[in-house]
């Protein structure tokens, strides 16, 4: 098994951010939708990731299994920011959310959620290929993911991804549930069009990913077409994805056939399409909240 620590990756890496994330990057991502930033987060970001994720492999009440039951199944565990934390103290003190703020162009940041995946233990499955837009029930420009995976990766283990694709179609999603019967059965079944075979037409394709070592982070629009490598005998993946918006996104009805993920009781009650996107469920980063300033704390 892998047992390297994030703290002992090497050089640390530097906060020059702000140098990083220019107008052209900003414009980059508009147009690519992902973004391959190495060393973009300094190790003790990483290590309080990482207390982060202990604690909520310790708590049974949120971990889901993907593939559940079979010898490749593996973690998948989403809005775990009110009961860790170490996530609380990620989001409003690291430059995450800044960093978002930079490239989406918001002054504002909300938390859409934190999702955590662990592939542990062998041969854990890949994810099919899918895009996380159809899921989630939003609609606007400004939103943006940070793919932070802890261990180091080879290339053919890191999340895949398809440049160019969330300003394409939008297809219907994959059904998590019916992963070990087929990887191709629709989430909704109405109203989007299925998921193209990728992974049987892989040549087809303009399929990027790379070697990872632990403080690079890849950054990408929920639009782009995605699926996770494998992990191999001997090697594991810990990883947490954060999931961020600004201030034009307003709240999206989806087919009805399905509730939208993560489960979000109440939310089609008290707002209406169109409706900015604003409830408890997600906790504004930027600007801080008073009761996480600094000032608050003298």
């Amino acid at each position: 098994m892998n047992t390297m620590t994030p703290a002992s990756t090497g050089t640390p890496t530097t906060d020059n951010w702000r140098e990083r994330f220019t107008p052209d990057l900003a414009r980059r991502y508009r147009d690519d939708g992902v973004l391959f930033m190495p060393q973009l987060l300094h190790p003790e970001w990483l290590s309080l990731i990482e207390l982060g994720i202990n604690r909520v492999l310790s708590n049974t009440s949120r971990k889901q299994r993907f593939y559940a039951g079979d010898p490749g199944e593996f973690i998948d565990t989403v809005r775990n920011f009110d009961l860790t934390p170490e996530f609380q103290y990620l989001m409003y003190t690291s430059p995450i959310a800044d960093m978002a703020s930079a490239l989406l162009g918001s002054d504002k940041i909300w938390l859409l959620f934190d999702h955590v995946f662990v592939k542990d233990g062998g041969e854990c499955r890949r994810t099919p290929w899918h895009q996380d837009l159809p899921y989630w029930p939003i609609a606007g420009e400004q939103i943006v993911s940070f793919w932070i995976t802890l261990d180091p990766l080879p290339k053919n283990e890191c999340l895949e991804y398809i440049p160019g694709t969330h300003r394409q179609q939008m297809y219907d999603g994959f059904d998590p549930t019916r992963v070990l019967e087929t990887q191709n059965a629709p989430f909704y079944g109405q109203d989007l069009p299925p998921l193209p075979d990728i992974e049987n037409e892989r040549d087809r394709w303009d399929i990027q990913s790379w070697e990872i070592t632990p403080g690079d982070v890849v950054i990408f629009h929920p639009g782009v077409l995605h699926g996770g490598g494998p992990t191999f005998q001997g090697r594991r993946r810990r990883t947490l994805a954060v999931r961020c918006f600004g201030e034009d996104i307003v709240y999206a009805e989806r087919p009805s056939t399905r509730h939208t993920a993560p489960r979000t009781p109440g939310l089609p009650l008290l707002l209406k399409p169109g409706d900015p996107l604003r409830h408890p469920y997600y906790p504004r980063l930027r600007p801080l909240p008073p009761h996480m300033h600094p000032d608050s704390y003298t």
